[in-house]
């Protein structure tokens, strides 16, 4: 519970609650005790003073029923008394009912009370001595009544019985108050981190301050302010990478035509294969450079609004796939290709083709044919990419978006690839996944985008084959 921090807040105001709530019951226990003492003391006194009339009016004989009952009805303890005349002389009662330690001081002390142990019991004694002058008898009279504890210990149990109770209820009640309390009062601090929790990764724009404590804005200022110097040392890096690119991209370029023309020029074979791999690390170079600067605006695209057009996915797919048997004709890549409208950048979109065409190119056999599909199903255009490749594990399916991870590190590659394929994915507010191929072999590069209601019926409007229906699934367009 000491973990969170509404544990701790509670257990700090809990554990006082429960000290002070046991400084309490000590003193109601006390005061009780004190009250007791002195309620059954007065009463000691009234008893002692009627066996005392008794014995001298009766001239020492037993105790009437009247005073019997009396006796009953006032107490359930055990009683027992003892009379004692001038010199000592034993009158009526308990012979042995033991006196006080220091003895009867009858000049001082008209009324003594002490405790003692009689017949093996606690017992509260009082001694009550009278001065008496008759004919008959003449001199200090003393009576002694003893009276067992269990009245006492009853009346304080019961008393105590009920003030724990009445302790109990209210810590319990306090405890709930206060934990609803404090739920209440770190709501706003819980709130906080569920929106700081749902933020998308990328997401650098300040905290909204709307009815925050004061304590909590002090905290989201200093969070405001960390994300504000974060996200100019993100764009410092940006601009670094992009200028950086810019900047290789011109002396790249023109060292690819130059290793072409070395390459036809070379005059051995020694020559021929130092020229052509100088040509494979300038393509290299080039593809980095050009996957830099599509990272960087596809970036920079998710924190801007910009204008998007509306096309046909099924037209880039097949697009891009002639060009990209162009340059690997040994490559199969059939094409199931069915209408998919969406909005968004024909270049960008362009890019994630090109990248998952050449991602399943470097896993996938040159006999196992590289398919791609495209479709609508339940108002989401979506778009396949499968291959015949070994796969990626499940453990490794979310890291292959990482930037520079390659699941295998032998393969070629920069590792930039599928993560430009998710920046620009998100940035059109679509989700890409990877899933196992047909029959478990391969991989299934899956990427859904989010169509609008009137974009398919524009595109209706625009192309009368295509018509849109009411089921979630927009039909192929019919041959021909």
């Amino acid at each position: 519970m000491l973990r969170t921090l509404h544990g701790r807040l509670l257990a700090w105001l809990v554990i006082p609650l429960l000290l002070l709530s046991g400084a309490h019951v000590a003193s109601t226990y006390v005061d009780t005790r004190r009250t007791a003492e002195s309620i059954f003391d007065k009463l000691l006194v009234t008893l002692a003073l009627s066996i005392s009339e008794h014995a001298l009016a009766s001239g020492g004989d037993v105790l009437t029923d009247d005073l019997l009952e009396l006796i009953r009805e006032t107490t359930n303890d055990n009683l027992f008394y003892k009379v004692i005349g001038p010199d000592s002389a034993f009158i009526m009662g308990y012979e042995d009912i033991p006196e006080p330690p220091g003895g009867i001081n009858v000049l001082e002390q008209y009324l003594q009370f002490y405790d003692a142990t009689y017949y093996d019991l606690p017992v509260r004694v009082i001694a009550v001595s009278s001065l008496v002058d008759r004919p008959d008898f003449s001199g200090w009279m003393t009576t002694f009544v003893a009276q067992t504890l269990n009245d006492r210990d009853d009346y304080v149990s019961a008393i105590m019985i009920d003030a724990l109770l009445r302790v109990l209820l209210l810590i319990i009640l306090a405890t709930v108050l206060l934990s609803v309390g404090i739920s209440l009062g770190l709501r706003p601090l819980r709130q906080l981190g569920e929106s700081v929790q749902r933020r998308d990764m990328d997401d650098l724009s300040p905290i909204r301050r709307h009815n925050l404590p004061d304590e909590i804005e002090g905290l989201v200022d200093e969070l405001n302010d960390l994300l504000r110097r974060l996200s100019e040392n993100i764009s410092v890096t940006k601009r670094f990478v992009e200028n950086a690119a810019h900047q290789l991209r011109t002396p790249v370029s023109a060292l690819l035509p130059q290793s072409e023309l070395a390459l036809r020029h070379a005059e051995s074979d020694r020559e021929r294969r130092a020229v052509s791999k100088i040509k494979r690390s300038a393509e290299k170079i080039a593809r980095l450079t050009n996957q830099l600067l599509n990272l960087t605006y596809a970036e920079s695209m998710r924190l801007s609004e910009q204008e998007l057009s509306r096309f046909n996915l099924k037209a880039i797919a097949e697009k891009h796939r002639e060009a990209f048997l162009v340059d690997h004709p040994e490559l199969q890549v059939v094409a199931d290709l069915e209408s998919a409208p969406i909005m968004g950048k024909q270049l960008l979109l362009g890019e994630v083709i090109d990248n998952l065409l050449d991602n399943a190119a470097k896993y996938s056999d040159k006999a196992t044919p590289i398919t791609i599909r495209t479709f609508v199903r339940n108002n989401q255009s979506v778009m396949e990419i499968i291959d015949g490749g070994p796969g990626v594990s499940e453990a490794e399916r979310e890291r292959v978006f990482e930037r520079f991870y390659r699941a295998t590190p032998s393969a070629a590659g920069s590792g930039l690839g599928l993560a430009i394929v998710k920046e620009i994915v998100d940035a059109h507010r679509g989700t890409v996944s990877l899933e196992p191929g047909p029959d478990n072999t391969g991989t299934t590069v899956r990427c859904l985008f989010p169509v609008a209601a009137e974009t398919l019926y524009a595109l209706a409007a625009e192309a009368p084959a295509m018509r849109p229906n009411t089921a979630p699934e927009v039909k192929p367009e019919p041959p021909g």
